[in-house]
């Protein structure tokens, strides 16, 4: 509405100017706001790692998962213990999603027994998926001989002989909100091995823990 006489004209003047405020205070509310909000976040985090080590943190962190390991690997006498994660691993043209992989990322070996890190490093999921539907409803896979036409190998048998593995116990990883991060495996390769259900109870039991300090550790570094 126009509005006439000098009064009038003042009175639209301050419409306009309240109008351009409440504009500009949009502006600052919905632009401005989230990047003040992404900056203090960042300023917050860089004052909460002011004084970390993350070299010392993860070196010490590794060293501590490493003698989680050689204690199962004692306790069953195996002759392999590993741990394999997911992560993302490049991703698909022309979409750019993520391809889910895994490696092979802990492992301790009995001396004389040949590592698999550097063997299953960045493998696509889609090449194992029998073993991840199995695993990611809680359940472990158990294969006390490979050779054994009556056990189930869940797809795991080519590669397992490929390495000399006669015998694999795999439990899933999960976060405390139960994400599936990855599995635990223990390894026989000099001679086959059944274990027995307190056994397998008890690599359960220590799996557990694990997964817990791993999901920590993800969490804060």
């Amino acid at each position: 509405m126009i509005k006439h006489g000098y009064k009038g004209i003042m009175e639209q003047i301050l419409d306009n100017h309240n109008h351009i405020m409440e504009l500009i205070g949009a502006f600052l509310t919905g632009v401005v706001g989230p990047i003040l909000y992404l900056l203090v976040q960042k300023y917050l985090q860089k004052e909460k790692n002011k004084g970390r080590d993350i070299v010392k943190e993860n070196i010490v962190s590794v060293s501590l998962i490493n003698n989680e390991l050689e204690e199962i690997r004692e306790e069953f006498k195996g002759d392999r213990v590993w741990i394999a994660q997911f992560h993302n691993g490049g991703s698909f043209y022309p979409t750019g999603k993520s391809i889910q992989k895994f490696s092979v990322f802990y492992e301790v070996v009995k001396a004389g027994v040949s590592s698999i890190a550097h063997t299953f490093s960045s493998i696509p999921c889609s090449l194992y998926p029998k073993t991840f539907e199995h695993l990611m409803v809680g359940e472990g896979i158990f294969i006390p001989d490979y050779k054994d036409p009556k056990v189930a190998t869940y797809g795991l048998k080519g590669a397992a002989e490929s390495v000399g593995t006669k015998s694999t116990y795999l439990v899933p990883l999960f976060t405390l909100d139960e994400k599936y991060i990855g599995n635990i495996g223990v390894d026989f390769v000099s001679k086959k091995k059944r274990l027995t259900k307190e056994e397998l109870e008890h690599f359960q039991i220590k799996a557990g823990r694990i997964a817990g300090f791993l999901s920590s550790y993800l969490i804060n570094s």
